[in-house]
């Protein structure tokens, strides 16, 4: 974060806070929160020039804490003041899909109504910022300072520091407990008059509202509290409920939800209801009716509202800070694997052999390489592993993730997504569009590449196919595609318009740049994420039929053949839809599938063992379908395997089945599970399985793929074929741990995974 400017004079307060260089303003927030009434956050307006940007903020009447419980004696009803107003504000974030990391949470940043002793918090709409606070923290640096009358009973503060002696056991909820304890305790006061006259606005539509969560959580791990189904007042129409998210949906001739985007089925007769005529808000994209002249989702009035001109485009180019390199991490002495077994599918090397790495680079590969053959002017300095009894091979190419950034970043981020990826092999990653907002616009795609190369791995980004994911009209795919996308993709939502298709697909096919589809048709979904079988019957659940999942994939693989594009099947998991792709390959489709490892590895069994972590789309299925699966990776009609890693948090995890949303971790676990469901049992070789997981997934997003041999990028990983590993919750790189296999003992165990020549991780 830029320099803060709190001045404080005559009792008042003013703010602002100047952006440092490399910072990006979140715009969409921004534009958004800028002179409303958030409850508990001061109202901010944006000043900009052409070295960057100023947050300001008034804040009349107010002083910062530090000044108001240094100068004070404080009684129950001013702190309890203080409580109930904090707890509010940061366990209400979500419901404006604010970031926690993004509140200033310091003594001399949260101010305080120096008539009331209310707090109000600063947010700092800036992407990827993080306040390095927790609130138990801030709590305790409140009481360490704090004066109360001589004669008052201060039972309520010891229960405080009790709390914060056992900080795993705080959430919101608790907190919000004992500051409405602390409210029995004394006279009901006044209701206090708002901070502000800038009308307050209803939470967006198309925002969940919260449940508590715990505050104890590391803040680049930790961004808004826990989100259910929204559910809106329904004006008497009859809505319609998500089979996806859950949220209600109260518009009758609503077509799209308004929380995920999903295309809604009508409850009673599983029919699509009538599209209506709608007019999109320019600020935040919902989707209103025709006649609406306020937004729903942000309350700007749509007619008088202009777009700001770029941040991204106005800003200065800045190089990412470097990371002060490490003995392990330095390159200019080189890094000097022995005695490793290389398995290249590249090249087909597969054999006991020495590699040498140097400017990121390998420059040398050879039997019984000594450091004293190197060249090098200080020999001592080179990194020597000694990967006797391991693989070394190409770095793993996962080319479908889920890192949540933007928007979603309590799930993940893309600086955890990508620790997670080295600590399970990977050196490059290929990133999902359904972010908010969707990667359908270059600004969004820029955000994304630019912080991906802090990460110490390749990050590249696909784009959706129709914009905001409505799957109605094409985003510029040429525009996005010149700003060097990976290719395009609305996954999570299948395209049902087949001309909307057909023209993304000739376009694809003209920029000779993949196209990657969710096939799950809703019209043979009752609910998703459990495959429609004995297991869903034994659980009344409903189920998603494996018909939804063929009709899609028969009518897109004549598609592709039809019109030249690259097409990918996206995690396919019937045994149907393998026997389509392969016979659309023999009709010269250019077209490709990937499969994950849990659809080889689980059945529809484990949902009723996993629960919620068993929950998928698609589904997983019978022990025909993942058969079936096998066969096709062994013959080639399924070319690659990823993770579809798709974290979540532990609270949405932890609810109904009905309700929790779909998908599992994958990054971490993917090699080990290739080789227990793969090699083990004989169905392929290593070499085919690091031809799945590199080679393939590179060439088919237009990458070339890594190899060990002279010259190439030094993109390697070094693992232990049969060395076991227990899976354990706790040792996750991700922000998520919602995966099936927690506790599970596995073989391959990655123990260096070293990108453009840098160790990024090390066991």
């Amino acid at each position: 974060m830029g320099k803060v400017k709190v001045t404080s004079k005559n009792n008042q307060v003013t703010v602002q806070i100047r952006s440092s260089v490399g910072e990006q303003l979140n715009q969409n927030m921004a534009a958004y929160l800028s002179g409303v009434a958030v409850e508990g956050f001061l109202p901010f307006y944006i000043v900009t020039d052409a070295e960057g940007f100023t947050a300001e903020y008034g804040a009349a009447g107010f002083e910062t804490a530090k000044e108001f419980f240094k100068n004070r004696v404080i009684d129950q009803n001013t702190f309890y003041n203080f409580m109930d107003s904090s707890v509010k504000a940061l366990a209400g974030m979500s419901a404006y899909n604010m970031e926690y990391g993004n509140v200033l949470i310091a003594l001399d940043t949260v101010l305080i109504e120096s008539r009331t002793g209310r707090a109000v918090y600063l947010y700092y709409p800036v992407y990827g910022y993080n306040n390095g606070k927790f609130f138990n923290d801030f709590l305790g640096d409140i009481i360490s300072m704090l004066m109360t009358p001589s004669d008052a009973d201060m039972s309520y503060i010891g229960r405080l520091n009790d709390m914060l002696k056992h900080p795993d056991s705080m959430s919101w909820d608790a907190l919000k407990k004992y500051a409405d304890s602390i409210k029995v305790m004394i006279p009901v006061m006044p209701q206090v008059q708002p901070v502000s006259q800038v009308q307050q606005i209803p939470p967006a539509p198309s925002v969940q509202q919260i449940q508590p969560v715990v505050p104890q959580i590391q803040p680049d791990s930790y961004s808004a509290p826990v989100i259910t189904p929204v559910q809106p007042v329904n004006s008497g129409n009859a809505g319609k409920t998500c089979l996806v998210c859950g949220t209600y949906n109260a518009l009758a001739d609503a077509v799209f939800c308004c929380n995920c985007g999903s295309r809604l089925i009508a409850e009673n007769n599983n029919e699509p209801v009538a599209e209506p005529e709608q007019k999109t808000c320019p600020a935040c994209g919902f989707v209103n009716s025709s006649d609406s002249v306020f937004c729903a989702g942000c309350g700007i009035r749509m007619d008088e509202y202009k777009i700001p001109e770029s941040e991204l485009e106005n800003e200065p180019e800045t190089e990412p800070e470097k990371e002060t390199e490490t003995e392990e991490q330095n390159t200019d002495t080189g890094i000097l694997i022995k005695n490793g077994h290389v398995v290249d599918p590249v090249s087909g090397t597969d054999e006991v052999i020495d590699v040498f790495i140097r400017n990121n680079i390998i420059e040398k590969i050879g039997h019984d390489i000594n450091v004293d053959d190197l060249n090098s002017a200080d020999s001592d300095s080179i990194k020597i592993i000694d990967a006797d009894g391991m693989i070394v091979a190409p770095g793993l190419v996962d080319t479908h993730v889920h890192f949540r950034d933007p928007g979603f970043t309590y799930k993940e981020d893309i600086i955890t997504g990508a620790a997670a990826a080295a600590r399970g092999g990977f050196t490059t990653v290929v990133c999902m569009a359904n972010t908010k907002p969707a990667v359908d616009n270059v600004e969004t795609l820029q955000y994304i590449q630019k912080k991906g190369e802090t990460t110490g791995i390749h990050v590249m980004q696909t784009a959706t196919v129709t914009k905001d994911l409505k799957g109605t009209e094409l985003v510029d795919m040429e525009a996005l595609a010149d700003a060097g996308v990976a290719g395009f993709t609305d996954d999570g939502i299948p395209i049902m318009d087949e001309h909307v298709l057909v023209e993304a697909m000739k376009k694809a096919a003209e920029l000779d740049l993949p196209i990657s589809l969710h096939e799950e048709d809703p019209e043979f979904i009752v609910r998703p994420g459990v495959n429609q079988g004995k297991v869903s019957e034994q659980l009344g659940y409903g189920g998603a039929s494996a018909t939804a999942e063929d009709v899609m994939v028969a009518r897109d693989c004549m598609l592709a053949l039809n019109t030249g594009a690259s097409v990918c099947i996206q995690h396919i998991s019937s045994g149907n839809s393998v026997e389509l792709v392969r016979l659309a390959k023999k009709l010269g489709a250019d077209v490709h599938a990937e499969a994950t490892p849990h659809h080889f590895t689980l059945t529809e069994d484990a949902v009723l063992k996993y629960g919620t972590n068993a929950r998928m789309n698609p589904p997983l299925r019978t022990e025909d379908d993942r058969a079936k699966i096998i066969e096709g990776i062994i013959d080639g009609t399924i070319d690659m395997i990823v993770t579809d890693h798709a974290p979540h948090s532990e609270e949405e995890k932890a609810k109904p089945l009905e309700n929790a949303p779909s998908g599992i971790t994958g990054l971490e676990t993917s090699l080990a599970l290739g080789i227990k469901s793969l090699v083990e049992p004989g169905h392929i070789s290593l070499m085919k399985l690091m031809e799945l997981m590199s080679k393939n997934p590179a060439e088919f997003y237009r990458m070339v793929p890594g190899s060990i041999t002279k010259g190439s990028p030094a993109d390697i990983v070094v693992f232990g074929e049969n060395e076991l590993w227990t899976v354990n919750k706790e040792d996750f790189a991700s922000k998520a741990s919602n995966s099936p296999f927690i506790g599970w003992e596995l073989p391959g165990k990655v123990h260096y995974t070293i990108c453009s020549g840098k160790i990024v991780y090390q066991a």
